[in-house]
């Protein structure tokens, strides 16, 4: 009722999340933390509301910053503490901050910054995500599923401490790194099948040396003939070979004649556009390397005999 008649409505409900995932779930974490990184590596408390009273439609709630005024350490040790002093009158914990640019109605965030030479950041958050509404519906019979994520922003995904407080945490970190970079790829290469701006994006990103008119070649050949992304990643392989392998052959040539600076020599590897039969080549060595038996059908007005010339100059790069 009260949400109702508010003048600018919150678009979720109040729900109460029980204290059992604040022990049993987030207080290890931060004791994980401080026995790899040290005791004074204590996760600092930004977000919390608590429920504090009898029944659940006879309480009031406490945040972070009224913590504070208890002169409770804002951070999970202190909460902790404070829990375990007064847990026959705390409830459970409350959603405290919606963000609407990702509807995400956040229960817990807190976060520890420079842990580690190499760590900036380890940040812990409780949500429940609108966008997820739908599948806990569906899997879990849930109105409502609280996820937590473990946040870390480090200078080296394999550094020591990391996977240290990774296996405290009873997390194998082998198949996290595996997973992250098959998903990488997968999302790459489907994101660039379904959308040419997205595969000419990748191209020209990947491969420096390759000009505007050399991508959109590739891709106007890859399109025409559906063919698939790795295809037009080991054409664009072979030809940014190509490139650089005549620009340095060009150089050495040059060498004794003029003194080439080496950013004229990128621009000159750069601004020389590839023939129609040079891309057309190294997509029969990309299908062949790759074991894709599919007909490529070419522009009538580039030549056989170009085609199988440039094919052996890539063969041998």
């Amino acid at each position: 009722m009260l949400n109702k008649i508010l003048s600018d409505p919150e678009p979720y409900e109040i729900s109460i999340a029980d204290l059992k995932i604040l022990e049993e779930e987030i207080f290890p974490i931060n004791e994980a933390l401080q026995k790899v990184f040290g005791s004074e590596k204590d996760l600092k408390l930004n977000a919390i509301k608590l429920a504090i009273g009898s029944t659940y439609t006879d309480y009031v709630t406490i945040g972070e910053n009224d913590l504070i005024r208890f002169d409770v350490k804002p951070t999970l040790n202190g909460l902790n503490e404070f829990i375990k002093e007064n847990k026959e009158s705390i409830l459970g914990f409350l959603d405290c901050e919606y963000i609407s640019e990702e509807g995400n109605v956040i229960y817990l965030n807190c976060s520890k910054k420079n842990v580690s030479e190499n760590i900036y950041s380890i940040k812990l958050l409780i949500l429940a995500s609108m966008q997820q509404r739908g599948f806990f519906l569906q899997q879990e019979h849930k109105y409502y599923g609280l996820q937590l994520y473990i946040i870390i922003e480090s200078r080296k995904p394999n550094e020591n401490k990391l996977l240290e407080f990774l296996k405290e945490l009873n997390i194998d970190w082998e198949v996290i790194f595996f997973r992250r970079k098959l998903a990488i790829h997968d999302w790459t290469e489907i994101e660039c099948e379904r959308n040419s701006e997205n595969l000419k994006s990748f191209l020209r990103g990947k491969y420096d040396t390759l000009n505007y008119f050399d991508v959109n070649n590739i891709i106007r050949l890859i399109v025409k003939n559906q063919l698939p992304f790795k295809v037009a990643d080991k054409m664009a392989s072979l030809l940014y070979k190509m490139k650089s392998e005549r620009a340095s052959r060009f150089h050495d040539r040059k060498y004794n004649e003029i003194a080439y600076q080496d950013d004229q020599l990128q621009q000159d590897e750069y601004s020389v556009t590839l023939k129609k039969a040079e891309v057309a080549a190294a997509a029969k060595l990309a299908c062949a390397y790759l074991g894709i038996h599919n007909k490529i059908n070419f522009d009538r007005d580039i030549s056989i005999d170009e085609i199988l010339k440039y094919q052996e100059e890539l063969s041998n790069i």
